[in-house]
């Protein structure tokens, strides 16, 4: 992937990834009343980490599944016994030049593992669209806001 093609993911992914939370933490602190702001932002954090947990759980289960299969299946067949050296450290991998069978195999290896990690979380993607969409439409202008001194 060229430079500019990862650098325009990234920004995309934060300013969708930035627009969703300062979304959400609107959404929680409108449904209620002063008092239970910071139970909602409680909630929120909560939901957001047991979400971070699952997704963390499922990719690293994904990962550890597929690199060491798919480095064994392509490292060419008298450099195999490298296939748990290579999953195991990046700095082995980086030892190895670009071009060189070992380098090759360990990008098709992350390759295949990227993949199956993006198919994951585009399969889930849906579910969390539909929640979006339940949110409840809070007119901001209506809000009431607190005002004076607030202990």
């Amino acid at each position: 992937m060229s430079l500019v093609g990862t650098t325009g993911t990234v920004i995309f992914k934060a300013l969708a990834g930035g627009t969703l939370v300062i979304c959400q933490q609107m959404a929680a602190m409108a449904t209620g009343g002063h008092e239970s702001v910071a139970v909602s932002f409680a909630l929120v954090g909560l939901f957001t980490k047991l979400g971070g947990g699952i997704g963390s759980a499922i990719s690293g289960a994904i990962w550890t599944s597929t690199v060491p299969f798919y480095l064994e299946k392509y490292l060419p067949t008298g450099k195999k016994h490298k296939a748990w050296e290579l999953y195991g450290s990046i700095e082995e991998v980086l030892s190895y030049p670009i071009g060189t069978p070992e380098r090759d195999a360990t990008i098709q290896a992350y390759g295949v593992a990227q993949r199956r990690m993006l198919i994951a979380g585009l399969s889930i993607l849906p579910l969390a669209v539909a929640s979006i969409l339940l949110w409840r439409d809070i007119r901001l202008k209506k809000v009431s806001q607190v005002r004076g001194t607030v202990f």
